[in-house]
């Protein structure tokens, strides 16, 4: 989230891009959150926002800014995605608790 904000290399920032996406789906998909539809839609959302930036397609707003928002919003997808896999909240993370406690 903080790679816009760095004014790094082009080709730098579209590296950060693709592994954050990437590694945002896969935990994504392996969590309970991917059957939260605001959450997916809020990653996708900020992974568009980013990628539109990085590509010039929003280029009257500042590339800073709308990367940033974009980065922020997968950020926040995967923040949320956290607080819903909480010990007692859903059964995947309960699963896993009894097992690492022998139970």
């Amino acid at each position: 989230m903080v790679a816009p904000a760095l004014a790094l290399s082009e080709g730098v920032e579209r590296a950060v891009w693709a592994g954050t996406v990437l590694l945002g789906a896969v935990l994504l998909v392996l969590g309970p959150a991917r059957k939260n539809a605001a959450v997916v839609l809020a990653f996708g959302g900020g992974a568009v926002l980013w990628a539109a930036s990085l590509a010039g397609w929003l280029e009257p707003l500042p590339e800073t800014v709308t990367s940033a928002a974009g980065s922020l919003t997968l950020a926040g997808a995967l923040v949320q995605s956290a607080r819903i896999c909480q010990a007692g909240e859903c059964s995947v993370c309960d699963d896993g608790e009894r097992a690492d406690r022998g139970g």
